[in-house]
């Protein structure tokens, strides 16, 4: 016979990529909620929308004040060093009507607190009790179908089975949010929501007509975009290639050249920032770069130092007319430097646009010899 603790271990996996699930959701409803606002993950809690602090918990059982203890505490902890914030539990428990919102009392929050180490502070107590609702929603599937319906509405899906597809997309991109910049950074709005979704349609797109149109023919329509648009020199701009453990470095250096020339033609212009993502040897990168004569700054200083981004942006040395960022740091970059236009150039999987950049183009190449051609 099934332990049922031996059933919820199993199922541990599940639930974590569930509650996830929901609270991504939830960020979603209070982004379609907030338009005008920015909106931080997994920072000081699960979502900050202006100085509300928010934990998302989805339970399958009755409520009760030990069922919040943990979330109650992070809060409180919170709290204790700014007294200024403002907190909301956002949840689902079976016996609760979504919609509802309540305070906790006095009784509930001491009994959540009575081995929590300094809080003791009545007056703190009082306080936070004040600071703080728990606000009741619907389970995972009801939460699920409202962020669908509001996609429908607010992003132009055309039917359930686009909102869906539109669903997973923005999921995608909360989570490479999350992944790919540190606590601090993590700041989605809802005109990003519509970048993502824009940028995932480009790459459809492209995709559909590398098919239906042929590959030759297709290169042909981004060299005319390329090669007819008007260059602003005075713009900063990003590149990002998608590497693999095959790419030609030596090929990918040529391509560097070809943006210096383009665009850091004279003393004055910007050097384009480059960054590489996917399978691949940064140093064996950067080598074949030099050796070819694409001098850069990588705000290192020389191999091997620490990476600081005013040496990256700013550089001592004025001749580079190349910069390289890792993918880490082009989320800080962005908060450094107004950058217009970003450019992605990828392989296999186009990545999202940073939600900083003006303009924003997603290029498939079958070999980055191809771009040769086209820039």
């Amino acid at each position: 016979m099934n332990h049922p603790a031996a059933k919820k271990e199993r199922d541990g996996g599940y639930h974590a990529i569930k509650g996830f699930a929901y609270q991504f959701d939830a960020s979603l409803l209070r982004l379609f909620e907030n338009p005008g606002m920015v909106a931080e993950l997994e920072g000081k809690q699960d979502l900050t929308v202006e100085n509300y602090h928010i934990q998302v918990k989805h339970r399958s059982e009755k409520f009760s004040a030990s069922a919040v203890a943990s979330a109650v505490q992070l809060m409180f902890r919170q709290f204790q060093r700014d007294t200024s914030a403002q907190f909301i539990l956002h949840c689902h428990f079976v016996d609760q009507q979504p919609g509802l919102e309540r305070e906790l009392t006095q009784e509930e929050l001491d009994r959540i607190l009575v081995d929590f180490p300094d809080g003791s502070d009545k007056s703190m107590r009082s306080k936070f009790l004040s600071a703080f609702k728990i606000s009741f929603h619907e389970d995972y599937q009801g939460q699920f179908r409202q962020v669908l319906q509001l996609i429908r509405e607010r992003l132009n899906a055309r039917d359930e089975a686009e909102a869906t597809y539109y669903h997973a997309i923005l999921h995608g991109y909360l989570k490479d949010v999350i992944l790919s910049n540190p606590i601090g950074s993590r700041r989605v709005a809802f005109h990003s929501l519509r970048q993502a979704i824009s940028s995932a349609r480009t790459a459809i797109f492209q995709s559909a007509y590398v098919e239906q149109c042929g590959y030759e023919k297709y290169l042909k329509a981004v060299r005319r975009r390329y090669t007819l648009r008007r260059v602003n020199v005075a713009a900063e701009r990003v590149f990002s290639f998608e590497c693999a453990t095959d790419t030609d470095v030596d090929t990918l250096a040529e391509v560097a050249l070809l943006l210096m020339d383009k665009y850091c033609a004279r003393p004055g212009d910007p050097p384009p920032y480059v960054t590489f993502r996917g399978d691949f040897d940064a140093l064996v990168i950067k080598k074949a770069l030099w050796e070819a004569g694409a001098r850069f700054n990588d705000g290192t200083g020389y191999h091997g130092g620490i990476f600081r981004m005013d040496e990256l942006v700013n550089p001592p040395v004025n001749d580079l007319r190349l910069k390289i960022v890792d993918r880490e740091n082009i989320s800080a970059l962005m908060d450094s430097v107004r950058i217009k236009e970003f450019h992605d150039f990828y392989l296999f999987e186009s990545v999202t646009t940073p939600h900083q950049a003006s303009t924003a183009s997603h290029v498939f190449v079958r070999s980055f010899e191809d771009l040769l051609q086209v820039l």
